[in-house]
């Protein structure tokens, strides 16, 4: 088992899910999970990129468990560019489409019962929505990513305010891209083009902003996805660097998760077996990189037990790490 361990804190390396494929146990281009009531992961699959960069194929939404039981899958071809996911308290789930500019929800069976949304501008208009995320009241915050802003929504897709615009200072926003909301109701905005993310009240007032300096430990490239774990330490998807950054919830760098995934997932070791050739290929990767590390990570998401799960959009599976508790450093008597 591999073991990251600082400051008080220890993440221990659980397993990984999935693995590329079109259909059944497998993910195509995985770009967002989210958790389900009953503990089960929704998953989607952004697709395959057709001419012209519009998604053609294996678009859809798995859900799974965590013992790598496949329950289903839904959506197929029902989006263009599907990027977040998010649960309501009613166990509905709601995903985005960047492209069509609408939400589009279904029941916990897949069954899909709408869509809201309106291409532009103007407050309640969206364009390139991305990330979303419900706070406690079930109201939906969208990172309305191409209008460089945040809105909320109630469920229904009724407009309740909005913040942001374009800029680099406090409070504003450069192509956002994931969104999470703490127990405490503060909403986490991955700053895609500033390499930041930023921390705000649940109305927009800017609190903090996650990052530094690049070298200072906890410098950002890219950050896509972000997520908060239930003592307070914040989760960043560092899609340009290839990492997972670690901080606590003052902003300060903890640490950092590089992806261990040594050994073939459960799925991919059914291929494996039938087809040892498999093996070869699945290893051949375009930089080389050891099999076992990210490669263009691009969500997250955190289960009631701490658990982290981590897309990888390019080897079609998911990482999975446990945060240990009440972690005591062992003494040693020299």
């Amino acid at each position: 088992m591999e073991t990251t361990t600082v400051a008080g804190r220890t993440w221990n390396f659980v397993k990984a899910i999935g693995r590329n494929a079109a259909a059944g146990n497998g993910f195509t281009q995985p770009t967002a999970v989210a958790i389900a009531r009953d503990g089960s992961m929704y998953v989607l699959s952004r697709g395959q990129e057709g001419a012209g960069g519009v998604v053609a194929q294996n678009k859809r939404i798995g859900k799974i468990t965590m013992d790598d039981e496949l329950i289903g899958d839904f959506g197929r071809q029902e989006f263009t560019w599907p990027v977040g996911l998010a649960v309501s308290k009613d166990d509905k789930l709601y995903c985005s489409d960047e492209y069509g500019n609408f939400i589009a929800w279904y029941s916990a069976d897949g069954e899909r019962l709408g869509q809201w949304g309106e291409a532009g501008s103007k407050e309640g208009e969206l364009s390139g929505p991305s990330g979303i995320a419900f706070d406690a009241d079930d109201n939906l915050y969208v990172v309305d990513s191409l209008n460089d802003r945040v809105q909320k929504f109630t469920k229904d897709g009724n407009f309740i305010t909005s913040w942001g615009g374009s800029g680099s200072g406090e409070g504003q926003l450069d192509r956002p891209w994931g969104v999470t909301v703490d127990k405490d109701g503060d909403v986490y905005v991955a700053d895609w083009g500033n390499d930041r993310v930023q921390k705000f009240s649940g109305d927009g007032k800017p609190l903090l902003t996650f990052g530094g300096e690049p070298g200072q430990g906890g410098d950002l490239k890219r950050p896509s996805d972000v997520a908060v774990d239930s003592e307070g330490d914040v989760y960043v998807v560092d899609w340009g660097n290839k990492k997972v950054q670690i901080y606590d919830s003052e902003g300060n760098a903890l640490a950092a998760l590089y992806g261990d995934a040594t050994e073939f997932s459960k799925w991919a070791k059914e291929v494996v077996e039938s087809n040892p050739d498999v093996v070869k290929a699945y290893r051949r990767v375009k930089d080389r990189t050891p099999l076992g590390l990210f490669e263009r990570p691009v969500g997250i998401a955190i289960d009631d037990e701490d658990r982290i799960i981590i897309t990888e959009s390019t080897r079609g599976r998911l990482q999975v790490y446990a945060k240990e508790k009440n972690y005591l450093e062992p003494q040693f008597n020299l």
